[in-house]
């Protein structure tokens, strides 16, 4: 879902900063911490949010779109996990006064925009293929902040979600389609 080489390249050259963005870092309203810094972690909680809200936005979509039970059932296990996971992620950036976008990626929006074109089988292996990107792109992403992050809560948080999200992705994959 998101261009897993450049997320990844970019976390693995950012320096550490202050949380918040740093000393001097003026916020603009409307503005996610992330827009302002370099910081791993806050950069790592932003994209972990992107892939949150976008797993959801399109498992709605599922619900409304596609007649298989199969992903259905999936769709409604993504929206309601994804949520939960968000909501720990947010309180994990509130205490820490870090500011979170309030929608996926621009390349992930595109993805929900074709989402909403299609229907039946088409849906479903769109579907299908998204889910499969997504979570990927999203354990690569777990598994590098890991490897660099600095922030206790937020490595807690990357600990706790690796099972889920290798479990999402294996479901996933297993998802019958036509």
């Amino acid at each position: 879902m998101f261009n897993r080489v450049a997320v990844l390249t970019a976390l693995t050259l950012l320096a550490p900063a202050t949380l918040a963005g740093g000393a001097g870092m003026p916020m603009t309203p409307g503005m996610s911490t992330a827009q302002m810094t370099n910081d791993s972690d806050v950069l790592f909680m932003e994209v972990a949010t992107m892939s949150n809200l976008a797993e959801i936005s399109t498992s709605r979509l599922a619900l409304q779109r596609s007649s298989n039970a199969a992903v259905r059932a999936y769709a409604q296990r993504m929206i309601t996990e994804h949520t939960m996971a968000q909501a720990q992620l947010n309180q994990i950036a509130a205490s820490k006064g870090v500011k979170l976008t309030d929608k996926p990626g621009a390349d992930q929006r595109l993805q929900a925009n074709k989402l909403a074109t299609l229907s039946g089988a088409a849906f479903d292996r769109m579907y299908k293929m998204v889910q499969v990107q997504g979570h990927q792109m999203t354990l690569d992403l777990i598994v590098m902040y890991r490897t660099l992050g600095r922030d206790q809560a937020a490595l807690a948080y990357a600990a706790k979600m690796q099972p889920a999200v290798e479990m999402h992705l294996m479901d996933a994959k297993a998802l019958p389609v036509q």
